[in-house]
């Protein structure tokens, strides 16, 4: 290339020119094609957990330190692909108001993107591998999860599986807000809770039967007004980025889902006939309160 550029005449500047490396920085981001990863250099990424925690720490923030903090979030986002859809809202927030000095509030639900962001970036070495750039199912990977109306519900991983009865904080007929997208994409944290940590690297597509609960996982975030979806979208958009692994969903009519289903109901023995080779005991589902919590 630079015999070529040299007998053109086509000036290069050679302190941007590198010869084969495995390991380089492209507009900030540090690329390694040895180990196939991504990561930030460790002193823009203290630098975003800085701007961050003094955002946090006000009520309000000029137009401009809020399109500061969004510009460097944004950047993180080319190495933390889960990441990009919480940054909608603040964009939103600040086109409130028209001038870069005038102060918006920093609003409930600012604050918990931003407070999900914050409990990411103090434990993230500011590194990520190379996602996988084929999607696969989560019937391939031996994922199912499931939502009873009626009892409870349930997921499976490769031997592995969980049920419980629906926590008392979903119940239908104490919270008018809460809807079925709301009951299937409870299973689907919990499952990411328990076996995110063995998705890395992983886009992963589930087949769903509810096209809310489609439309919410594939924004990545939820418009809706219901607190509790938007609470549990926030706590699978931050085990997606701690794991690695981004989570898809499609809409497929009358999905055949027996494993999950026959947990979520509590059909143990039909259970067992599908799914022969599960684990003697369940494994034991995390509480309503860290399901929820960031």
């Amino acid at each position: 290339m630079t015999l070529i550029f040299n007998t053109l005449r086509i000036p290069l500047a050679n302190h941007k020119t590198l010869g084969p490396v495995q390991e380089l920085e492209y507009l900030g981001i540090m690329l390694n094609s040895k180990e196939l990863m991504a990561f930030l250099p460790t002193d823009k990424r203290i630098g975003i957990s800085k701007k961050l925690s003094e955002v946090l720490a006000k009520k309000s923030v000029t137009k401009q330190v809020l399109l500061s903090l969004l510009g460097h979030l944004s950047f993180a986002g080319r190495v933390v692909l889960p990441g990009r859809s919480f940054v909608s809202h603040l964009l939103q927030l600040a086109s409130i108001v028209p001038k870069l000095h005038y102060h918006v509030a920093i609003n409930s639900d600012c604050r918990m993107e931003l407070a999900m962001w914050d409990s990411f970036l103090q434990s993230w070495n500011g590194v990520h591998l190379f996602l996988n750039s084929e999607v696969t199912s989560a019937a391939d990977l031996q994922i199912y999860t499931d939502a009873s109306s009626t009892v409870g519900f349930g997921g499976y991983f490769r031997g592995e599986w969980f049920n419980d009865c629906r926590p008392a904080e979903l119940n239908m007929n104490n919270r008018s807000d809460l809807s079925m997208a709301l009951l299937e994409l409870y299973p689907i944290v919990v499952a990411a809770m328990l076996w995110g940590g063995k998705w890395s690297q992983k886009r992963i597509r589930f087949n769903c039967d509810n096209e809310a609960t489609v439309h919410i996982i594939n924004k990545g975030r939820a418009s809706s007004k219901c607190q509790t979806i938007n609470k549990l979208i926030r706590r699978l958009t931050l085990l997606a980025m701690r794991y690695n692994f981004i989570i898809l969903a499609r809409f497929l009519p009358g999905v055949h889902n027996g494993i999950a289903d026959s947990l979520s109901c509590f059909h143990f023995q039909k259970f067992r006939q599908l799914a022969p080779a599960a684990q003697q005991l369940r494994t034991q589902c995390p509480l309503y309160c860290e399901v929820t919590q960031i």
